[in-house]
Order: structure tokens, then C-alpha cells, then sequence
């Protein structure tokens, strides 16, 4: 298959995949994403809010996690 081929199946979406592993449906900002990674990855453009308490949460689950492991090797 030449070049030329593959850029016109990633156009379409055919036969490109995730990095998840699904197939590709969206490009975005030069990743190919299904809807699921295009949701985690690329959710802050849909909704800016939901993803920006989405992650601080994350960010306050982290630093929970390094605040206990401080804790047990000063144990």
C-alpha cells in the first residue's frame, strides 16, 4: 500500500485504530481517538468545567497517594 493510500484511509477512518486499540472514528489535534479516548482526552473542549473538576480530582487522589506512601516510609 503506498503512502498516498494510508493517508486516504486515515482520512476515512478506515483501518486506523486507537491507541486504545479500537478504531479510530475522530482526529484531533493529529491523534486518530475513538469516542471514548476522544472524551478522556480531548473532554475540555466539549465541556470545560466537567473535565476541570474531573481533574482535580485526579490531581487530589495523587497527592492523597504520595501524601500515604510519605507517611509509611517515615513508619
Amino acid at each position: 500500500m503506498s503512502s498516498i493510500d494510508s493517508l486516504k484511509e486515515a482520512r476515512r477512518g478506515i483501518g486506523v485504530t486507537c491507541k486504545c486499540g479500537k478504531s479510530a472514528r475522530i482526529t484531533a489535534r493529529g491523534q486518530s481517538l475513538c469516542y471514548e479516548c476522544f472524551d478522556e482526552d480531548m473532554g475540555y473542549v466539549l465541556d470545560p468545567v466537567r473535565y476541570a473538576n474531573h481533574r482535580m480530582r485526579e490531581r487530589i487522589r495523587e497527592f492523597e497517594q504520595m501524601r500515604h506512601a510519605s507517611i509509611r516510609m517515615l513508619d
